[in-house]
């Protein structure tokens, strides 16, 4: 038998020696709760998003502008953004997203069941899956934006390619006068920025044309087109070889010697024109 005064020598021996053992969260641990921890940092961040990353885990892009910093893997090697539910009037159809240092996805929520619409003068255009724009080389801004005739449209001035649903449109260095602007984004060297994209979407903007006395509006394929009326106001005409040409009432013409009117359908009067 040990003498009493070597027991608590040996314990103390025993417990100086042990290994630390890691604790297994998932399977060691219950009610955790972090509430009052100096600090809890739940997501690996960064700089730049990782080139690889597997179906599941999340990333806080450090240097990306608040609301777009915080990315999720939706499949092998592919990072989008996770933005939180918004309301409808805040347009969050159509929106771009780096999804690589190369490739844009645009409407990555748009489907069939959820169709991304964007009316056009009286036409509906709906887009019912994503598409993306990638890079390869250039230092420059894309404009994405709609079209008059609602083709989903990525303008540019660098080398730009677009997937299926997409249209890439080279000299582009501004958004069209015609054009519905999403977003602006920024490359460098063949790269797209991580904090180069810029939201120009506007869901409540309308314009109205309604044509005034003397003018006639028709609208088709989104396009409004203004006309002068002729019933109503006299359109010139080239001069008339005969009294009886074609005419409609209202129509005048001119030379050097006469005055030429249009009286009534393919009837022409004139009368001289002198000095003073």
């Amino acid at each position: 038998m040990l003498p009493r005064f070597l027991i608590p020598l040996i314990l103390v021996g025993q417990a100086w020696c042990q290994t630390p053992t890691a604790i297994d969260l998932k399977s060691q641990s219950r009610n955790v709760d972090f509430t009052a921890a100096a600090t809890t940092r739940p997501f690996k961040s960064g700089a730049a998003l990782p080139a690889t990353c597997t179906a599941g885990e999340m990333f806080y892009l450090t240097n990306a502008r608040a609301g777009s910093n915080l990315f999720g893997c939706t499949s092998t090697n592919v990072w989008t953004l996770e933005a939180a539910a918004q309301s409808a009037s805040q347009l969050t159809d159509l929106a771009a997203s780096l999804s690589s240092p190369t490739t844009l996805s645009i409407g990555a929520n748009c489907s069939v069941s959820a169709p991304c619409n964007v009316r056009i003068g009286s036409v509906t255009h709906s887009f019912t899956s994503s598409t993306s724009a990638t890079v390869t080389a250039g230092t420059g801004t894309a404009y994405l934006y709609l079209d008059a005739a609602g083709s989903l449209t990525v303008g540019h001035t660098m080398s730009v390619t677009c997937a299926t649903g997409c249209v890439a449109a080279p000299g582009i260095s501004a958004f069209p006068s015609n054009s519905i602007p999403l977003f602006t984004w920024t490359a460098t060297n063949g790269a797209w920025d991580t904090t180069g994209g810029v939201d120009w979407r506007a869901f409540q903007s309308t314009t109205n044309v309604s044509a005034g006395s003397g003018l006639l509006a028709a609208t088709a394929g989104g396009l409004t087109t203004l006309a002068v009326d002729p019933t109503l106001v006299g359109l010139l005409s080239p001069v008339p070889p005969a009294s009886s040409s074609t005419c409609a009432k209202g129509a005048w013409s001119v030379d050097s010697t006469f005055f030429y009117l249009c009286v009534a359908a393919n009837s022409w009067r004139r009368t001289a024109l002198t000095s003073w």
